[in-house]
């Protein structure tokens, strides 16, 4: 993003909308997992082949969280593009730390170079799960128009962010000090530039919906039975 210091800001009253969409995230996020963590599972119904041991399970569980390796076995493609998409969404999410924090870190600076090629790869990893589900009969079938609906957001959101970095000029501070603000709950005002309007009004979409959406599934698969179950046979 380019900076453009001395922009005209708006009220703060942006910063407390965020702030509650922040509560929201972590407050519904924390009640799914306490709920997850609280229902039983009396049946044995791991998925075969399943590890013996406790290290099994956790290795097993690591393997999807990170590797995503049920996918992977079940069509390379739709893996490939998976991937791609959460590892650049990860890249671009730590890029937003400086945000977050008065001063990046410094292990995070090499990756500031990539933060374009992430976007870039990002949109295409996300353009190809978007076809996928439009051309094939069978995930077509089976799709609601909420999965379309999140494709479509994410897009948006890392469209509009290239567009704060590379066309719309932009105050980085003034974004850093409501960000902070908001997060504090000592809110400062956002600037009055549209482009970063936009931006935060879809990330705020996503905020909201992610914790009662299908986008909450990275989350749920520490609790999975099928994955968290040792094999009762071994």
């Amino acid at each position: 993003m380019r900076v453009c210091p001395n922009r005209p800001v708006v009220s703060n009253t942006v910063g407390w909308v965020f702030s509650a969409a922040v509560a929201w995230l972590l407050i519904i996020t924390a009640w799914k997992i306490l709920q997850w963590l609280r229902t039983p599972s009396k049946l044995p119904i791991p998925l075969s082949p399943a590890p013996a041991t406790r290290f099994g399970v956790a290795g097993r569980i690591f393997l999807e969280l990170f590797a995503f390796r049920a996918l992977a076995r079940a069509n390379k493609w739709t893996w490939i593009a998976s991937i791609v998409f959460h590892y650049a969404l990860l890249l671009i999410m730590l890029m937003h730390l400086r945000f977050v924090l008065p001063h990046l870190p410094l292990v995070l600076l090499p990756f500031i170079r990539f933060s374009t090629v992430a976007t870039v790869a990002l949109l295409v990893a996300l353009f190809v799960l978007l076809v996928r589900r439009c051309v094939i009969d069978r995930l077509r079938y089976i799709s609601s128009p909420s999965d379309y609906l999140h494709l479509l957001l994410i897009m948006a959101l890392a469209l509009s962010g290239t567009a704060l970095r590379n066309w719309w000029p932009t105050d980085l501070y003034a974004i850093g000090q409501f960000v902070r603000g908001a997060l504090s709950l000592s809110w400062q005002p956002l600037p009055a530039q549209l482009g970063v309007w936009i931006h935060v009004s879809l990330a705020l979409v996503l905020m909201l919906v992610f914790p009662i959406s299908k986008l909450l599934h990275g989350v749920a698969i520490p609790f999975t039975p099928t994955l968290n179950q040792r094999d009762p046979g071994a």
